[in-house]
């Protein structure tokens, strides 16, 4: 009887400790899977995004893509060749980090501080093309695109900022036109010539 329980109170002992090493297991792999993550999201943040090939679609895509193709136009697959070719670097780039974003692969706070502002920037123009594209391909065509730039949107850098606990001066010149609560920014028309 007294071996009976024994067996049983080893029995029991034995099984949490099968379920502590597989819980502990299991955060240790999900935690070097988000490392490794982490490691490929600065590097598209890092490498690709500094490259002249990305700073000239980024350009195009920005500065010329209207003018050349006026929205409402045609989806990303119908523009031109050399058109494409740049829509398409600059939005496969923005559309990877939102599948990153999408299935929780890197932590949401470095990609807002990283690409918020130009990424809303890019989708405010590139929108009418990627829906005319979704017309054509389905609803989900570039879908992890407008996420990131919906995240991006809806967290906005300067509320991030102070969530963050990031560090700021006290105070700017007031030529930067900079309000911080602690200097008052002129006008442009009042300033001094």
């Amino acid at each position: 009887m007294i071996s009976d329980l024994a067996d049983v109170v080893a029995a029991c002992g034995s099984a949490v400790a099968v379920v502590v090493t597989v819980v502990f297991a299991l955060r240790q792999l999900r935690s070097a899977q988000t490392a490794n993550q982490t490691l490929v999201a600065i590097e598209l943040l890092t490498r690709d995004r500094s490259t002249d090939e990305f700073l000239r679609a980024e350009d195009f895509v920005l500065n010329e893509l209207p003018v050349r193709h006026p929205a409402p136009g045609p989806s990303v697959s119908d523009l031109p060749a050399e058109a494409r070719h740049q829509v398409v670097r600059l939005s496969l780039y923005y559309n990877g980090l939102g599948q990153m974003l999408a299935f929780a692969a890197v932590d949401p706070r470095l990609l807002v501080g990283t690409v918020s502002y130009r990424s809303r920037q890019a989708w405010r123009i590139l929108e009418p093309y990627i829906l005319a594209g979704r017309a054509q391909r389905g609803e989900t065509y570039l879908s992890h695109f407008e996420h990131l730039v919906h995240v991006a949107t809806h967290n906005p850098w300067a509320v991030a900022v102070r969530k963050f606990g990031l560090k700021r001066f006290d105070s700017y010149p007031a030529e930067l036109g900079m309000r911080d609560g602690s200097t008052t920014a002129l006008p442009r028309e009042h300033e001094d010539a």
